[in-house]
């Protein structure tokens, strides 16, 4: 949380004749006369400017004998550059923006019939694969990692039964995305086949998805493969489908996170 002091700081700042002042004091020291002449103000709105940044703390006034000297205080600057190089660190999610952004922009030059590759993402869990097959088939368990950073699951209704249906809804702030679709096959605990896609506004698929996970055994770990086929793409529907590999890249290491922590 920013400390109050530096929220009062950048207030005061935030006005350009006061950001003025604080550019001309940062080469040098001025008197307020010096300061009046060089922003073309009255002298009592000179002194209205300077006594908000020296009560902001951004700047001293010193008093010798009849004169006023105006100075910044470079302890706040250092406060206040370091708040800003806070801000500008990286974040875990700003490649993951780009990469999206790209991937929009790719998927928006293809059309509705153009051939897509398959996504294929891969995990070495140290599970078994009863257990990672569990963790996929269980909708309470599923519910624990099945959403992307920012979102959490609504609803979420999946069987590993072949021919049923999957429902998800996943809810960003008061925003509900749904999918639907339904289970393909599912034989413990090496392979599942589903079709999962989200929905439009008119309930509509945005496109088709089949999804293939394969468990294999080897050693005290398991090799999980998911490959995902999309097909019959809907207009404005590149969002959802430049998603998908930012999406399911972060739930398999919700997934993976989930089971080695249990």
């Amino acid at each position: 949380m920013t400390e109050p002091g530096i929220q009062r700081a950048l207030a005061v700042i935030a006005e350009p004749t006061r950001f003025r002042i604080l550019e001309l004091l940062a080469d040098r020291a001025c008197t307020v006369s010096e300061v009046q002449a060089a922003i073309g103000a009255l002298q009592p709105q000179t002194t209205k400017h300077i006594q908000a940044l020296e009560t902001a703390g951004v700047i001293r006034v010193h008093k010798l004998g009849r004169r006023r000297i105006a100075g910044i205080d470079r302890d706040m600057m250092t406060r206040l550059a370091a708040h800003f190089a806070g801000l500008a660190a990286p974040s875990a999610d700003d490649a993951v923006l780009d990469s999206y952004a790209a991937a929009i922009r790719e998927e928006e030059a293809r059309t509705a019939h153009d051939e897509r590759p398959p996504m294929v993402f891969s995990r070495t869990i140290a599970a078994s694969a009863d257990e990672v097959w569990k963790a996929w088939t269980d909708p309470v368990l599923a519910a624990g990692w099945w959403a992307p950073r920012h979102f959490t699951v609504d609803a979420f209704e999946l069987s590993p039964e072949a021919c049923s249906d999957i429902r998800l809804v996943l809810r960003e702030g008061e925003t509900r995305y749904s999918s639907a679709g339904r289970m393909l096959v599912a034989d413990a605990p090496e392979r599942l086949v589903f079709e999962l896609a989200p929905l439009g506004e008119d309930g509509a698929p945005l496109f088709h998805a089949r999804h293939t996970v394969t468990l294999r055994q080897e050693g005290p770990a398991t090799v999980l493969v998911l490959e995902i086929e999309v097909s019959e793409v809907q207009d404005a529907a590149a969002p959802a489908v430049a998603g998908l590999e930012p999406g399911w890249t972060q739930l398999l290491d919700a997934l993976e996170a989930e089971i080695t922590a249990s």
